[in-house]
């Protein structure tokens, strides 16, 4: 049995040959994730996903980010 990645990340190589990471993950902070349309609950942030030319009244699908300690 093999197991595949369910996401790789792409990478970039410098001059110096270090690998660095070709994407990022932004994450809001404080007034920054309510301006951007978050909703912070119990340290978790949440965002609904929808597509840019979908004028449904409802997300598609939602974002959560958060961490467990």
């Amino acid at each position: 049995m093999t197991a595949t990645a369910l996401y790789e990340i792409e990478t970039s190589e410098s001059d110096d040959g270090t690998t660095h990471p070709a994407e990022a993950l932004w994450i809001p902070a404080s007034e920054d994730a309510v301006d951007h349309r978050f909703v912070i609950h119990g340290g978790v942030y949440v965002a609904g996903i929808s597509s840019p030319a979908d004028d449904s009244l409802y997300p598609q699908a939602f974002i959560a980010i958060g961490h467990q300690m």
